[in-house]
């Protein structure tokens, strides 16, 4: 049976749309208000605005792509082991900006034993969350369902499936390549970036 993905819990809402157009690309940094903006506010803008569309760096946070709390860093402990994948978005850690000005930043985040996972797996986990691009790439839709009884997330526009568990491999297409995969650290608790994605995201 087929679940779209839920963030912690069943009851969750599930994320929203198949494809890049219905990713809910939250704006970080507003406009400059008034004609007299300074400078130097103006610089600062355009560099956080910039920080919310770059791509996943090194030393980011990552924080909840949905629901009440989108700001609190994540830990292993907010993800549920074995269960459907948790939305994320990257952080910037200096700035605290959020990187979801751009849809290629979406992630999914599982969390396992460390025994289950590919070698290649258990290199890029952290307390045994992995990460992977939430975009498929076969066409670009956004990778929304859950199959519970053998662990894949799939694609509802055209049934590609991605295991987690082998670093977001191909496990029926028509995609051809895996899930780019996003390597983990643990930074006291929180969970941040190691390096970047390891291939394109998208298709």
């Amino acid at each position: 049976m087929k679940h779209p993905l839920k963030s912690e819990s069943e009851n969750q809402e599930p994320a929203a749309g198949c494809c890049r157009a219905n990713i809910n690309r939250r704006l970080v940094v507003g406009g400059i208000v008034g004609i007299a903006a300074s400078p130097a506010l103006a610089q600062g803008d355009s560099q956080n605005a910039d920080a919310a569309s770059a791509p996943p760096q090194p030393g980011d946070y990552l924080v909840r792509a949905s629901g009440d709390d989108q700001t609190t860093p994540l830990t292993p402990e907010d993800i549920v082991p074995n269960s459907a994948p948790l939305q994320a978005w990257p952080a910037d850690s200096a700035t605290q900006t959020v990187r979801s000005d751009n849809w290629q930043n979406l992630l999914v985040l599982t969390r396992w034993d460390p025994a289950v996972l590919s070698p290649e797996g258990q290199k890029y986990a952290a307390g045994g969350v992995v990460a992977q691009s939430a975009i498929c790439t076969h066409e670009g839709c956004e990778v929304t369902s859950w199959i519970p009884e053998n662990f894949l997330m799939e694609c509802p526009c055209h049934l590609s499936r991605f295991d987690p568990r082998q670093n977001g491999a191909v496990m029926q297409g028509p995609a051809t390549r895996k899930l780019p995969a996003l390597a983990l650290k643990l930074d006291g608790d929180r969970i941040v970036v190691a390096a970047g994605l390891d291939g394109r995201v998208g298709g």
